[in-house]
């Protein structure tokens, strides 16, 4: 069974395609970039926490458990880490793509965003697993932006490649001799 993704004429009902494409690609990096470095500082505070308090007993927590949480926290930062770092580039190939009008690489975009989006469900799986469902509601509205953000740039695309695509009778009248009138 097939699903057909809509055709948007424009992005957010009032720019164009391509500017929407832009802004999807530069907002992408930047809040991407923003993401990772509190993720990485998030990280960094876990492993600083875990090692400072690793020797000393905590009479409600048994070390197994506090060993139990950090593993968990490390995977889910990890993921999420590489995660964020496919989106990084992916939008940057976005970006290159529609400044130099190239279809190709938005298919690739679009093809990648998909696995993305893959990804986030997967992020959404395993942060419900480690921290339960009401943490999740911020990758769950990640994954209906990135859904429709695909379908723009899938909108762009098949734009641009229309824009591109020459027509059947320009090239017609470009192949045919020059039409001589019968009687002179």
């Amino acid at each position: 069974m097939a699903f057909i993704l809509p055709r948007l004429t424009r992005c957010c009902c009032c720019l164009s395609l391509r500017t929407g494409s832009l802004i999807i690609g530069y907002v992408s990096l930047m809040t991407t970039s923003l993401f990772m470095a509190t993720f990485s500082w998030s990280l960094y505070t876990v492993v600083k926490f875990v090692k400072i308090n690793a020797n000393k007993l905590h009479p409600e927590h048994k070390p197994e458990e506090v060993a139990q949480v950090a593993l968990g926290l490390y995977i889910t930062h990890a993921y999420a880490l590489l995660v964020l770092l496919y989106h990084f580039m992916i939008s940057l190939l976005l970006v290159i793509g529609v400044h130099m009008n190239k279809t190709k690489y938005l298919r690739y975009y679009f093809t990648a965003g998909l696995f993305l989006l893959a990804l986030a469900i997967a992020l959404v799986v395993v942060s419900t697993i480690f921290f339960g469902l009401l943490s999740t509601i911020p990758a769950l509205k990640w994954c209906l932006i990135l859904f429709y953000c695909l379908i723009v740039v899938r909108s762009t695309y098949l734009e641009m490649e229309e824009q591109n695509k020459p027509r059947v009778y320009e090239m017609q009248t470009l192949n045919s001799p020059q039409q001589v009138p019968l009687i002179a």
